[in-house]
């Protein structure tokens, strides 16, 4: 077996690599419960949506006609599109909820193991070295932010390493490949705007260096041209994005999402500091990295200093050294943007375990370096995690709560019993309907208003969702309804510019509509029957613009297959030559 393993250590390191994102699902799967955390209602929401446009042959890109309660609201058009498919993809494959987490749980682990160790085979790194550290990645709340809390940005922390790749060859040779940044930039951002931009600000850097230190004119130039063509690319391959959100941010006054006003809570020495105890051992690992490079200083390569600098830096943006309660009360759009400072965290996560990795050769010989400590360090960390999935299973078991009530949400099953027996239910709009969570993300905002937004979307929405009948017909949400008399009827659907109503086979202008200040609609019934149809007329450029993404997108795939198939058919030529030769 030693033998084996020694001739064929990539195929190996891959096996460990697939058999560790099973083992970190083992806790879930042997204990058949599962893990609901605070973002779980909304991004179900999401791909249950997605999922049963793909099952009907119902697209429709904006409005939200089978999830969000069916309101006609816009979600997934803002929040990665693409992604949100793929997911609603993954939805559809299984026959359960329980059977999708574990699904999406283990994708998420693979990506960001095999995202992990890309990078630091890129970087040069001994194999068995990258597997271990990319299973401590893997162990990292950069990455159990989606498996405990169904925090999103996990999805971006574990393509972020991959997207990384590109910034070695502008570190060590000032070389800007302008289809890697396009692609890496533009992936990120189909998956997660804000992880997105966290991959730009670590690119910034690296180029002022290779702009400004020892560069000719010429080649100057040459780094703007490919910057310019690394933008290009991007816009070309996120153009149903952009445009989609300039067009919705330009023609409505959307509600953002929530508005964190006590930031300074959300840092990793505040009471998110499971960021960085997520494993235990983490804080060592930082204060070892730091310390590490500060001793060795004067050997480090320009870029590795960089490097290092750019971890410290958003570490300490990721804690309460910056003043967070201060910047929170400025009301500023783009800190608001922010919303949780410990998401700095993420990239400091990733550059602390490179550098570490990094740093081993300068190490080669001391202590600290014993391959056995870090062992030690894995087993303890991934210990760890399967003991808190251990007892997340045990708690599921063992309380009669499915989940945990918070503000703003809406539990309408008879018993907690039925709750937990809908997320195994092949009907999983059972357990969407058992389990709401009133979210005006993104809403329309008509007037101003004092009242609570969450509230608000409550009692128009969720609590009226019973008074009509939905069904999608050809594509368009459709609400029946009888009506005792001709009166206005309020329903719980949202209204958007380019949303378009035909109420009884007559399309409604503004005048036959009366909106509250969330876009809640409300018609003048007739005495009987009423049919409500709703669609949405985007703009003319936006079909356009969807399609180029999409052929865009093809057309990378199609190059990176027929590179690909190149490469191995002049390495196969390669061989084949030097076995005639040695012949």
């Amino acid at each position: 077996m030693k033998q084996k393993i020694v001739q064929k250590p990539l195929f190996w390191q891959v096996v460990i690599l697939i058999a560790m994102s099973g083992v970190f699902l083992l806790p879930q799967i042997l204990g058949q419960g599962m893990i609901l955390g605070s973002d779980v209602v909304f991004h179900f929401n999401r791909f249950y949506e997605t999922s049963q446009q793909i099952k009907e042959g119902n697209f429709q890109y904006f409005l939200s006609i089978y999830g969000f309660q069916q309101s006609a609201r816009i979600v997934n058009a803002l929040y990665g599109p693409f992604f949100a498919y793929f997911q609603g993809l993954l939805v559809l494959l299984s026959p359960s909820w329980f059977s999708y987490q574990l699904l999406a749980n283990g994708l998420l682990y693979l990506l960001a193991g095999f995202s992990m160790f890309g990078l630091l085979k890129k970087l040069r790194v001994n194999g068995w070295l990258s597997v271990g550290m990319s299973v401590l990645f893997m162990a990292t709340y950069s990455v159990q932010y989606w498996i405990e809390r169904q925090g999103f940005s996990a999805w971006g922390a574990a393509v972020l390493p991959l997207c990384l790749i590109p910034l070695i060859a502008l570190g060590e040779h000032k070389r800007l490949r302008p289809f890697a940044v396009g692609v890496s930039v533009a992936v990120l951002f189909q998956i997660h705007v804000f992880s997105s931009i966290l991959l730009v600000f670590l690119y910034v850097p690296f180029f002022l260096r290779a702009f400004f230190v020892g560069t000719s004119g010429e080649e100057k130039r040459q780094l703007v041209l490919r910057l310019a063509g690394a933008i290009g690319i991007f816009l070309l391959l996120t153009a149903n994005i952009w445009l989609g959100m300039l067009d919705l941010y330009t023609s409505n006054t959307l509600i953002a999402p929530f508005v964190n006003r006590n930031m300074q809570n959300n840092t990793i020495t505040g009471t998110s500091s499971y960021w960085w105890t997520t494993p235990y051992l983490l804080p060592i690992l930082c204060a070892l990295f730091f310390c590490g490079a500060i001793r060795v200083w004067p050997r480090l390569s320009g870029g590795f200093k960089l490097m290092t600098a750019a971890a410290a830096v958003f570490f300490v943006l990721s804690s309460n050294a910056v003043p967070w309660q201060w910047l929170g009360s400025l009301d500023n759009g783009v800190i608001n943007l922010l919303q949780f400072p410990f998401r700095f965290f993420v990239p400091a996560t990733i550059l602390i375990l490179v550098g570490l990795c990094l740093l081993v050769p300068y190490y080669r010989g001391k202590p600290l370096a014993n391959p056995r400590w870090f062992v030690l360090v894995l087993v303890l960390s991934v210990g760890q995690i399967l003991i808190q999935n251990t007892v997340k299973m045990q708690d599921w078991h063992s309380d009669e709560a499915a989940v945990s009530l918070r503000n703003h949400t809406y539990l309408s099953a008879e018993s907690e019993a039925q709750l937990k027996e809908a997320y195994f239910s092949n009907d999983k709009s059972l357990a969407l309907a058992l389990y709401q969570r009133s979210t005006p993300d993104y809403l329309p905002l008509y007037q101003e208003t004092k009242k609570n937004k969450y509230n608000l979307y409550g009692e128009e929405i969720i609590e009226k969702n019973d008074t009509v009948a939905k069904t999608v017909e050809n594509g368009k949400l459709t609400l029946r309804w009888q009506g005792d008399q001709e009166t206005w009827k309020a329903l719980p659907i949202i209204n958007y510019r380019y949303t378009e109503l035909t109420l009884n086979q007559q399309p409604l202008t503004e005048k036959d509509v009366s909106l509250s200040a969330i876009g809640a609609v409300s018609v003048q019934q007739q005495a009987g029957e009423n049919v409500l149809v709703v669609d949405y007329d985007a703009p003319w450029f936006f079909d356009g613009a969807l399609w180029l993404t999409i052929v865009s997108w093809l057309a990378l795939l199609i190059g990176f297959i027929s590179w690909k198939t190149r490469q191995l058919y002049r390495r196969r030529k390669v061989v084949q030559a030097l076995l005639k030769e040695s012949e």
